[in-house]
């Protein structure tokens, strides 16, 4: 799989811009704010119907404008021709070859990609939130009945917490309330197993990977922390009703499942230094990409932005040999030096592509 063209049509900080890209590694250039990182994120765009960094389209919008859109030509099995748009007025679409996908989410998967960026340290330093995003977003792309079950656990969890803020002092429904359960338990259980097999496949995948951009004896881990693995979710939920009626949610759940990172047997986050944390980070995606690829038999696209500053010349060079090599395909890459990406770029015999903004 790979991306032929780009167009870019009031899309952030690009008027109407466009690329045809080479089979595998194309590199923009330029001084910060010239827009190489919202190129990246318009891919990805095209990969999930959403920015990496923005949560509201109209955001995407470059300003003064009313309507953007983003096009890009996949080739695939065959040539496919996909085009998100979205507007202050009209509802956001997504076409494939010019027919309109009628739910966003079936989108989901067409287009595997994965994202390095500067901000990925968030899953080291930020809330659970961001590491469950990385387990589901990953999950999500290869699954669309995980997806789906995603979506109904997150409508029913979200009318169940409702209902308990609804409460004030009253006597509890526990018709109502078993209802809701009887919806979430085996909706949440599915979730929770498909995340316990991701993650018992994926951690021997990043840990080969951690091992070969480190080139050390650090021992590193990752660990799944749900409620669901020392109880069931119908148990949980029963033990925890009137704990929830106070608090006025839901307490217990998958939706507080969360990954403990370790290095050498010590929390990361506390323990582990910048270095470490960079390359503990950057091997997370990169094992996110082989597994996505490993379990669609096809290669995903990979979006790496200013990677050269988050890991030292070493391990940025080990990086470029692991990334020229076939076990990856199309690449899109960012930085403010051309000659740097060149310089990395040159022992290897692959084709390669060079954009000045």
């Amino acid at each position: 799989m790979r991306v032929s063209e780009l167009k870019l049509y009031h899309f952030k900080n690009h008027s109407e811009n466009s690329w045809s890209f080479c089979d595998k590694i194309n590199a923009f250039a330029g001084l910060n704010g010239v827009g190489k990182t919202n190129i990246l994120d318009a891919l990805y765009y095209l990969s999930t119907t959403k920015s990496y960094f923005n949560h509201s389209d109209q955001q995407l919008i470059l300003f003064g404008e009313k309507e953007a859109s983003v096009f890009a030509k996949i080739q695939k099995d065959q040539e496919y021709e996909i085009l998100g748009s979205f507007g202050e007025t009209r509802k956001k679409t997504f076409k494939k070859n010019g027919k309109a996908y009628s739910r966003l989410v079936d989108h989901i998967g067409f287009l595997q990609a994965v994202f390095i960026t500067p901000y990925d340290v968030d899953l080291v330093f930020e809330g659970s939130e961001e590491r469950r995003k990385f387990i589901d977003f990953t999950i999500s792309q290869l699954n669309k009945e995980y997806l789906n079950d995603l979506l109904e656990y997150r409508k029913v969890l979200d009318q169940r917490n409702a209902f308990l803020k609804s409460l004030e002092g009253r006597l509890i429904d526990t018709l109502l309330l078993e209802s809701f359960n009887r919806t979430l338990i085996p909706v949440g259980t599915r979730i929770y197993e498909n995340r316990k097999k991701f993650l018992a496949d994926f951690l021997h995948i990043f840990q080969e990977i951690h091992d070969t951009l480190a080139q050390s004896e650090t021992n590193v881990s990752l660990k799944y922390e749900s409620g669901l693995n020392e109880s069931t979710f119908d148990l949980l939920l029963k033990e925890n009703s009137q704990r929830d009626v106070f608090a006025q949610r839901t307490t217990q759940g998958i939706h507080k499942d969360d990954l403990t990172f370790d290095i050498n047997a010590m929390p990361l986050k506390k323990f582990g230094s910048q270095g470490q944390i960079k390359t503990f980070v950057v091997a997370l995606k990169l094992a996110q990409y082989q597994y996505l690829k490993r379990q669609s038999n096809d290669l995903p696209i990979l979006l790496l932005d200013d990677i050269f500053e988050k890991i030292d010349a070493s391990r940025s060079q080990r990086l470029m040999e692991m990334v020229c090599s076939e076990d990856y395909g199309q690449i899109f890459i960012s930085d403010t030096h051309g000659q740097r990406i060149k310089e990395h770029f040159e022992p290897f015999e692959v084709a390669f592509k060079l954009f000045e903004l």
